[in-house]
């Protein structure tokens, strides 16, 4: 009974319930992409230059329902259909009097393999060759005229989904890396090149399921959603460094010199007097403050009227990122991963509670393993 019931379930859906913008989206892209064909065989309709054919509303599911499907960009729809519709003829004219089932099988055969070896495989390209072959009678006579008629309806179908997914802010084509981003990590997330994602691709024989970037794209989300449950139950404040060295904005610019000679950190906070986080002062902005001073020649220094002493305030800017007590830890190594700062300050409403700093983050995971 169970081995019935897996068999059963084996051929039941696979896919998830589409959401009713996706519904919306992909049916209204593939009824606009059709109706634009059929206002091109309807302007051509008096010299009979046009004319419909139904595996185009098969492309039309992979441009509109699938545009992410390698099998639904550009180059397999438009050449797998033509090259399909091609190879038909020629097999016809080859061999006229092949009884049936011969020329539909070596139709479809033939049209798959010259797909594959023109890297344009196209699945509407197989019911493009079966096409010719059962409407051989009407089909055949029209020579390049079917060819060119399979190209113009097949191209103004890609065109229009093209414009259509970019009206609706979708990615089609699918956009090739460029060959100098090739060996660099996918989005920068996943110690894998694209190289290694294709070669995943080939071992399970998804290539014409999915490109190298959506493999990259997948498989960084599902990292990222890992980490986050993982640590879900780990807050920031259960990590951060609470022992604070942090100046005030009234400070002296040469007292805190002294400051970040005595301790190698790379910047401090800046604190109100309740305590609360104003900004950051970084090493690199105080250097280069104390260079452009000690540049001056010493005559103008002397000569220089006397002015207020500069403090903290002059130099501290605003920090990038902020974090509270309660904000779990795994919604942060995201932003460690995309961020190149020193440190993370961790706020208790408005206040400064403590710091979190990437060897903070390690010791953190290193104990959780």
């Amino acid at each position: 009974m169970q081995s019935l019931t897996r068999i059963l379930g084996s051929w039941g859906p696979l896919a998830q319930r589409p959401s009713g913008g996706e519904l919306l989206h992909s049916s209204l892209g593939a009824a606009l992409g059709l109706a634009l064909s059929g206002l091109l065989v309807w302007l051509g309709a008096a010299d009979k230059l046009l004319f419909l054919f139904a595996p185009l509303g098969a492309s039309a599911v992979l441009v509109f329902a699938v545009p992410n499907s390698p099998l639904a960009q550009p180059w397999p729809a438009i050449m797998g259909n033509t090259l399909s519709a091609l190879w038909a003829l020629l097999l016809l004219a080859a061999l006229p009097h092949l009884p049936s089932p011969w020329p539909e099988a070596l139709a479809v055969g033939g049209a798959i393999a010259v797909m594959l070896l023109c890297r344009a495989l196209h699945p509407p390209g197989g019911a493009m060759a079966l096409l010719v072959v059962l409407a051989a009678a009407k089909l055949v006579p029209l020579g390049w005229h079917l060819i060119a008629t399979v190209f113009l309806l097949t191209l103004a179908l890609v065109l229009a989904g093209v414009f259509y997914h970019r009206a609706t802010r979708r990615t089609y084509p699918l956009r090739r890396t460029p060959p100098a981003q090739a060996r660099q990590p996918t989005a920068g997330r996943l110690a894998l090149s694209n190289d290694d994602l294709a070669a995943l691709l080939t071992r399970f024989d998804q290539s014409y399921n999915l490109s190298p970037d959506d493999l990259g794209e997948l498989l960084a989300a599902a990292e990222e959603q890992a980490i986050q449950r993982r640590f879900a139950a780990v807050t920031c404040g259960e990590v951060m460094s609470a022992q604070l060295l942090t100046v005030a904005p009234t400070d002296s610019l040469e007292t805190v010199a002294d400051l970040f000679h005595r301790h190698l950190v790379k910047s401090l906070p800046v604190v109100g007097p309740q305590g609360e986080l104003l900004g950051l002062l970084l090493r690199s902005d105080l250097f280069d403050w104390l260079w452009e001073g000690h540049r001056r020649s010493r005559w103008r220094q002397l000569l220089r009227p006397r002015t207020p002493a500069a403090t903290v305030r002059k130099l501290m800017r605003a920090p990038e990122i902020c974090v509270q007590e309660a904000t779990p830890l795994g919604e942060l190594l995201g932003t460690l991963a995309r961020h190149t700062v020193a440190f993370i300050p961790v706020l208790r409403g408005n206040q400064l509670a403590g710091l979190i700093t990437r060897t903070d983050v390690i010791r953190a995971l290193l104990k959780l393993r």
